[in-house]
């Protein structure tokens, strides 16, 4: 009962589990293990030592990399790829700055300007019997035998050393890119798994995908195939904007450190004692020094002082303070001392507007008023 319950369950499992259906062509990815990809070619080259590695970024990131080759397969049949111009022209950026290029198979057309500044064609293999291998590999490589149908052809003028090639064409060429280096390979196919297991296809793996410099990244594009992985927020800043970020970053550090570890004396929320009249005065000069509130309140000092004299009779010694008011307005005040003028002309005025005020008032609501008289036989 056991095994047919177990027997059961792996059926409904494999019924309900969703198979992946096999792709429509040869997707040159370096982690497929289907006839059409390249794994047997990443497994050969770390098994030979290479370091190996997968490149899923946009190609504008290939500066950063620490990339020394770069292998560029796109994919055969109806496996959807992933290529524009601006793709392109990063690409060439890199090589031109050093970047060692294996540009295998046919690159897929994006614009008129795909042409411009390429040094190789691709070209229909000549008519008749294909015969040996010629060039510099031909010694390691004998038995190529699916070379397929298409062949290079340099551009006039162009510095080109062709490798392997046979009665129809140029088959491995490579060539010099502004400070790096194209090696161009006409047909992808030979690097499938489906044909790794042949030992002459096996030796032109090995040959091709060796970096430019010993110890050195060889990486397999598989950005090509839309398997990118998008770079972080942090890595699209430039220098200038990391440091201010690690500033921002360190100056919140040192707030937290702040409050959480005392750094100086403890500050008493409550003074030892009442500060004394002088303290006082003091300190509300340097606040309106600190603020250039001296204007401020000399102003308003000097619409209190007219308020008040404006009140008063029209007699000369409230003329001549007018004047003195007038003359004190006029004047900047750039001190403490000038400002404590003004306060004590505003203070004289309602001091003499408040004496004469009393003058004008009536006697009987000025004189204090005069105890009863006791009268004979008052209790």
């Amino acid at each position: 009962m056991i095994a047919v319950l177990a027997i059961a369950a792996l059926l409904v499992v494999s019924f309900l589990t969703a198979h992946q259906e096999s792709p429509t062509g040869a997707t040159h990815a370096s982690g497929d293990y289907s006839y059409g990809g390249y794994r047997g070619w990443y497994d050969l080259l770390a098994r030979e030592g290479i370091a190996v590695e997968r490149f899923r970024q946009h190609h504008d990131a290939l500066g950063a990399s620490g990339i020394d080759t770069l292998i560029v397969a796109f994919p055969s049949g109806a496996v959807a790829h992933v290529w524009d111009a601006g793709e392109r022209d990063a690409l060439r950026a890199w090589v031109r700055g050093g970047g060692h290029l294996i540009d295998i198979g046919i690159t897929p057309p994006v614009d008129k300007n795909d042409g411009k500044g390429e040094v190789l064609f691709g070209v229909d293999a000549r008519r008749g019997p294909t015969g040996a291998l010629r060039g510099p590999w031909s010694a390691s490589i004998a038995a190529w035998q699916n070379r397929g149908s298409v062949r290079l052809q340099a551009a006039k003028g162009a510095h080109a050393q062709t490798l392997l090639a046979d009665r129809a064409g140029a088959l491995v060429v490579r060539y010099p890119y502004g400070r790096g280096s194209v090696l161009s390979i006409a047909d992808a196919a030979v690097f499938e798994n489906r044909a790794l297991g042949r030992i002459d296809d096996a030796r032109l793996a090995y040959l091709a995908g060796r970096p430019s410099t010993p110890r050195r990244v060889t990486a397999f594009d598989e950005a090509v195939r839309g398997d990118i992985v998008e770079r972080a927020w942090y890595r699209a800043l430039d220098a200038p904007e990391l440091v201010a970020l690690a500033i921002v970053a360190l100056a919140g550090l040192l707030w937290l450190l702040y409050g959480i570890v005392p750094l100086g004396p403890a500050v008493r929320l409550t003074p030892p004692r009442e500060p004394t009249s002088e303290e006082f005065l003091d300190a509300v000069a340097a606040l309106y020094g600190r603020a250039h509130a001296r204007g401020h309140a000399r102003d308003a000092l000097i619409a209190d002082a007219r308020r008040m004299v404006e009140r008063a009779p029209r007699i000369p010694e409230n003329i001549a303070l007018a004047r003195r008011i007038d003359a004190v307005a006029a004047e900047p005040v750039r001190d403490d001392a000038a400002l404590l003028v003004v306060a004590q002309l505003a203070r004289t005025a309602r001091e003499n507007t408040i004496a004469m005020a009393l003058k004008r008032a009536p006697r009987r609501l000025t004189r204090r008023s005069a105890p009863p008289r006791r009268t004979r036989g008052a209790a």
